[in-house]
């Protein structure tokens, strides 16, 4: 193997390809430690070591790091990675590593998610952000079941947020705050459970 380009970036951070192909990011200090050099060979014991203990340690105590502060969907933590230039089989080793320890788990993701947001939100709403997250369809259907009831209080939520006395509203002014509610994935049969209009 060898070291064919070594891109320098911002903050001392360092580009490393290997016969052609990227293959990690380093700081300038770990090029020094492990004597990285363009147009040189590397030793297979020496890749492997870099692999395991400094770029691999690196991108799972990225990924904890990420998951410490706020949950994420795996979709989300793989862009976060590889937004820190890892590599997908980098990528997929930390992701492994942190559900090991059920810090990522997009079962319980989806089930938070709907709980916590249940009562603003339509359920077609929910349904297509989880899915934007990359959330797999069996998930959202099982998070539904568990905690989903029905949209009624999450349409009077929405209406109160606009008016506090429906009954004071203007046939058009129901009827446009009928078709933003609609918009949100409300059925339009929920809706004028609420908002009586008359066409």
């Amino acid at each position: 193997m060898i070291v064919t380009k070594l891109e320098e970036l911002t903050k001392g951070k360092v580009k490393v390809y290997i016969d052609g192909e990227y293959h990690f990011l380093l700081y300038r200090k770990d090029i020094n430690t492990y004597k990285l050099q363009e147009n040189e060979m590397i030793q297979e014991k020496v890749y492997e070591e870099i692999i395991q203990d400094t770029v691999l340690r690196r991108a799972k105590q990225k990924a904890m790091a990420i998951l410490k502060y706020m949950d994420r969907t795996e979709q989300e933590l793989r862009q976060k990675l590889k937004q820190a230039e890892y590599t997908e089989s980098i990528t997929e080793s930390a992701i492994e590593y942190v559900k090991m320890f059920h810090y990522l788990d997009d079962k319980r993701f989806a089930a938070n998610y709907i709980r916590y947001k249940k009562d603003t939100k339509s359920k077609r709403q929910l349904q297509t952000e989880l899915m934007q997250k990359g959330i797999r369809k069996e998930f959202i259907e099982q998070a539904f079941e568990e905690e989903y009831d029905d949209e009624d209080l999450a349409i009077q939520k929405a209406i109160a947020k606009k008016t506090m006395d429906i009954d004071s509203l203007s046939q058009e002014e129901k009827k446009k705050l009928a078709s933003s509610l609609y918009r949100k994935g409300f059925k339009m049969d929920k809706i004028q459970k609420y908002i009586k209009i008359y066409y």
